[in-house]
């Protein structure tokens, strides 16, 4: 621990910004990078004179990027290696659905101008309190919703919350603010169902759902949207082709 450099209180910078910071210096750092665990988050936390929620902000960032993998009762360690969804052949789930012959429908549709939590303020790299477009999508081939998109946009494209997001989202992008997602980094775990995600699905509190995170950059590795979606596990699997590099 003693090793670990300390964040500087009196910079203008925020903290989770810092501890990201000092946090990519400890991956690359030789014993993690064969494997040992990073310290205890209460122990970091201690030292760094920061809140556990400001660490796990800079320490999700990392989790997202695939550069840390976190186990219940092993701890945080680096991942072997780093594996990002290229996007280049990626398309639309609108699209991606029209390909399959399954017509998808929006249930809901809206988009406001909302103030970005402290997750997606670290996710998006964007200064505190910036007020972002926020849009929520249900859609569903029926009346019975089967997926349920978050998305939170950078403020850099120019979106009002105005555009019309009955378009493909990222052919919108490219049409009409010249944005190219390139890049996806994922991360997707299954879960139970909160309260909240339960009533959006109508299924019951508990029952599991597939929930994806993703970070879209574009070919600056630039963040573009920062994107939540939570799939009924009884409408969904997400089947992934990795190409082994030889």
């Amino acid at each position: 621990m003693n090793k670990i450099p300390l964040l500087d209180h009196n910079d203008e910078r925020p903290l989770h910004r810092q501890a990201e910071e000092k946090l990519r210096l400890l991956v690359k750092s030789p014993e993690y990078r064969k494997g040992q665990l990073f310290p205890k988050e209460t122990d970091l936390a201690k030292r760094w004179g920061i809140s556990r929620n400001t660490l796990r902000q800079a320490i999700d960032k990392l989790v997202n990027e695939g550069l840390l993998e976190r186990k219940k009762r092993s701890g945080t360690r680096v991942t072997d290696k780093k594996i990002s969804t290229n996007l280049s052949n990626w398309v639309s789930f609108t699209h991606e659905m029209e390909d399959k012959g399954i017509p998808f429908h929006n249930l809901l549709l809206k988009a406001e101008m909302k103030k970005a939590t402290k997750l997606v303020e670290g996710f998006l790299d964007i200064k505190e309190d910036t007020q972002l477009v926020y849009l929520q999508r249900i859609r569903s081939t029926g009346k019975n919703p089967m997926v349920y998109f978050e998305s939170w946009f950078h403020p850099r494209i120019g979106l009002t919350g105005n555009e019309d997001f009955e378009k493909p989202l990222y052919e919108m992008l490219d049409e009409e603010f010249h944005i190219v997602p390139l890049i996806s980094r994922e991360e997707i775990r299954a879960i139970a169902a909160t309260q909240r995600i339960a009533d959006i699905l109508k299924i019951k509190k508990g029952e599991p759902v597939l929930e994806r995170k993703r970070l879209v950059l574009d070919a600056g590795k630039r963040p573009i949207e920062y994107n939540v979606c939570y799939y009924r596990s009884d409408w969904f699997t997400y089947s992934i082709e990795i190409k082994r590099e030889l």
